[in-house]
């Protein structure tokens, strides 16, 4: 029970985390980068945009599996451009969201000691008032 608990606990963080207007903010501007990339891709390389945006995703999380790679000199100039923004983008991205969800758990687990404390507190004065 303690496990399932956990995991719901864990989700609402997660929910929460995302109506975070920060957490929004960095969201849109990774996947206009992520756009704006694979339009770019698309025009000089001719792929699909399915695979140009494929292939920004993985690069801005650093996988690059190499199934994809540009062939043109300026395809390649882009690629270094869109690296060194698109990964500073997406670890900005991911650490807001990793912060927002420790915040919402952090306060979750505020209030579930608040409520314990004053569980706690209401059963003492019950005792008191019982005994006297």
């Amino acid at each position: 029970m303690r496990l399932l608990h956990a995991y719901v606990l864990l989700y609402r963080a997660i929910y929460r985390a995302f109506l975070v207007p920060r957490v929004q903010a960095v969201l849109l501007v990774c996947t206009l980068i992520a756009t704006a990339q694979a339009l770019a891709f698309r025009w000089i390389e001719g792929w699909s945009f399915l695979d140009a945006f494929y292939f920004a995703i993985v690069s801005m999380a650093t996988v690059g599996y190499g199934d994809l790679t540009p062939t043109t000199p300026l395809g390649k100039v882009l690629c270094m451009v869109f690296l060194v923004i698109g990964v500073g983008i997406f670890v900005l991205t991911v650490t807001t969201i990793a912060q927002a969800i420790m915040h919402e758990l952090f306060e979750a687990d505020r209030r579930s000691s608040l409520e314990g404390d004053r569980s706690e507190t209401l059963r003492h004065d019950d005792d008191q008032q019982s005994k006297g």
